[in-house]
């Protein structure tokens, strides 16, 4: 503090400064990150206020004496601004980190961490008066969430300066994916935080995981009047023909699938997307994922499907006819193999004209008995299109802890990079998804059990476990809270055909 008062002291007659971050204290303090002396040509600028930092909310508790966190209108109060006040970086109950917050940090660290093509790290030291000798330097690789090497130590960077070092630890070729962190931590504790905190860290992944090819195993195909049976080792699937889709998936002796698997292109609404009108633009898309439909021809009773049978493998193709306008199919492609594994195909045609697709995926129905989560992507908070700046590593919850306690229910959870995840129960017997770079979510509620709540209180009771497994879910957004769009950048390019796969089988951890 006394640095900053000098700092400021000796540049009060400066008139043009620059400050090109500012770190949220209250609703919009700001501490100079950075100065420049401007001509007066030349823009100024400030950035980086964070609105609000505590969600403003009061406790209080509806008519059968369940708390919640109530806002603008709940008092009978009119005019109000409903939850508007509800977008901070805190809860406001019990001003607990909201998952917002590791976006926040990583945008705020003071060290850089850069690496270039001949195995060196950048170190870029961006506080005006401290060296980053004062931190811990941890850097270590591994490999799927596995320490290979660990290295520990020093690093000095003086304060506004650069740093090329070479990487102390050898990178492993050729063999799977591998990450190398390097993390800044505190060597002692101060008032803010306790030592060992983490103040900047970087990352990068060297190689590309291995291609899980599935085991040749013999597979028996039933052909019925209403499914289609496929059994193999410790397995059993069934399609329906009538009803249309993956109706039962029974592994060890266990049913996991409580509703089949349907395409889905919706996530719940966010308050950035309620204001900037996307549920209007997008509406068709929520329809569409709650009432395509196999049958064909004005609602006769036969199904769209075909069947093709391979040596250790079979495909079974539903096209789901989606209720839009303009009309779009979706086709939805299971092949099974003898081992369990079956692998997801599902495309469907451009439609730019239908409005900005919010997701393009499929949707899973558990019993809320598979409440285990466990995944090897980027974490451990909720990470988007749009706000990824997480940790690659594996990492592992409870189901119920995706659900963040925003002011208004909305979406929350997911996972981006997501290379393989689980779903148990607490014996361990669940499901496992595979892909490349996926979308992925485990919540206790439906998008449209979230969408339909306005408040935590009037979220239903947990019955089913719902997973999303997305090629992609559209950004969040967030330049302010009263209209602005998602970046183009961060939107699904709806122009040509959209094609997803990944695959998933049955585990017993």
């Amino acid at each position: 503090v006394e640095d900053i008062k000098k700092f400021l002291s000796e540049h009060r007659d400066k008139p043009y400064i620059s400050c090109e971050y500012a770190h949220a204290m209250g609703n919009s303090c700001g501490a100079i990150y950075k100065y420049t002396e401007l001509t007066e040509t030349e823009e100024l600028y400030q950035g980086g206020f964070i609105w609000d930092y505590i969600d403003q909310s009061l406790t209080v508790k509806d008519r059968y004496g369940v708390e919640y966190q109530a806002y603008g209108g709940d008092f009978d109060d009119r005019p109000n601004d409903f939850s508007f006040s509800g977008n901070g970086i805190c809860y406001g109950k019990d001003r607990a980190p909201s998952p917002k917050m590791q976006e926040v940090k990583f945008a705020y660290q003071t060290l850089k961490i850069d690496f270039d093509d001949d195995n060196n790290m950048i170190i870029t030291n961006k506080n005006l008066f401290t060296s980053s000798d004062v931190y811990n330097c941890q850097i270590t690789i591994q490999k799927e969430g596995k320490i290979i090497e660990e290295n520990n130590g020093v690093i000095a960077v003086n304060p506004l300066s650069e740093k090329k070092i070479p990487i102390p630890i050898d990178i492993p070729d050729g063999d799977g994916e591998y990450v190398l962190t390097v993390s800044f931590t505190l060597r002692n504790a101060t008032l803010w935080a306790n030592e060992g905190h983490e103040v900047a860290f970087g990352q990068k992944v060297f190689g590309k995981r291995e291609k899980e090819e599935p085991a040749s195993c013999p597979l028996t195909v039933i052909h019925g009047w209403c499914n289609l049976g496929v059994r193999g080792d410790d397995f059993e699937v069934l399609f329906s023909n009538l009803r249309g889709g993956l109706v039962s998936y029974i592994y060890a002796g266990r049913e996991l699938i409580k509703q089949p698997p349907m395409p889905n292109y919706w996530r719940p609404m966010t308050e950035n997307d309620i204001a900037n009108l996307l549920p209007f633009r997008a509406a068709q898309w929520k329809i569409a994922s709650m009432y395509q439909s196999c049958k064909y021809e004005h609602g006769r009773k036969a199904t769209d499907y075909r069947i093709t049978e391979h040596e250790n493998s079979v495909d079974i193709c539903f096209t789901y006819h989606l209720p839009t306008k303009p009309e779009k199919d979706a086709l939805l492609t299971y092949k099974v193999y003898g081992d369990g594994r079956i692998d997801v195909h599902l495309e469907m045609d451009g439609a730019d004209e239908i409005g900005e697709l919010p997701e393009f995926g499929l949707l899973f129905t558990l019993d809320a008995d598979y409440d285990r989560l466990k995944w090897y992507g980027l974490g451990p908070d909720e990470t988007y299109m749009d706000r990824n700046h997480a940790k690659l590593d594996v990492y592992e919850n409870n189901v119920s802890d995706n659900m963040a306690k925003y002011l208004r229910p909305q979406e929350c959870g997911n996972k981006e990079g997501v290379r393989w995840a689980t779903v148990t129960d607490r014996s361990g017997i669940g499901f496992c998804f595979s892909g490349e770079d996926l979308s992925f979510s485990a919540l206790p509620y439906s998008p449209h059990d979230i969408d339909n709540a306005g408040h935590t209180n009037e979220l239903p009771p947990v019955l089913s476990t719902y997973i999303r497994v997305a090629k992609a879910q559209m950004g969040v957004g967030g330049d302010d809270t009263w209209g602005a769009l998602v970046h183009p950048e961060y939107l699904l390019d709806t122009k040509g055909k959209l094609i997803f796969d990944f695959s998933f089988r049955g585990v017993a951890i």
